[in-house]
């Protein structure tokens, strides 16, 4: 299987998020989000509506893509990384960032 474009993959991480019970948030995720004033309606936006800010890398412990999306949600510039094993519907938020202030 080869691997999907990056505009492959931004298509599918919106569609993925489109039913929220296709996203898994992280014990790391919720507690960053926390920290940074960040709530799933926003996190949600992001992988619905968001960019993929940087090229995917893939995960060293997993056969899947780590996908940093991005979008301005409510005046944040929020940056959301997903892990992603691309065709399946599945997405780990595994941390949220406040791009404003990283």
């Amino acid at each position: 299987m080869s691997v999907p474009s990056q505009r492959q993959l931004e298509k599918h991480i919106r569609a993925s998020a489109a039913s929220s019970s296709n996203v898994i948030l992280t014990n790391h995720a919720k507690q960053r989000m926390k920290e940074r004033n960040i709530n799933d309606p926003m996190v949600m936006d992001v992988l619905r509506s968001g960019r993929l800010a940087l090229p995917p890398e893939p995960d060293m412990k997993h056969p899947g893509l780590m996908c940093r999306m991005q979008r301005l949600v409510a005046g944040v510039n929020v940056a959301v990384v997903v892990y992603v094993e691309h065709p399946a519907p599945n997405l780990t938020v595994v941390t949220v960032i406040d791009v404003r202030k990283d």
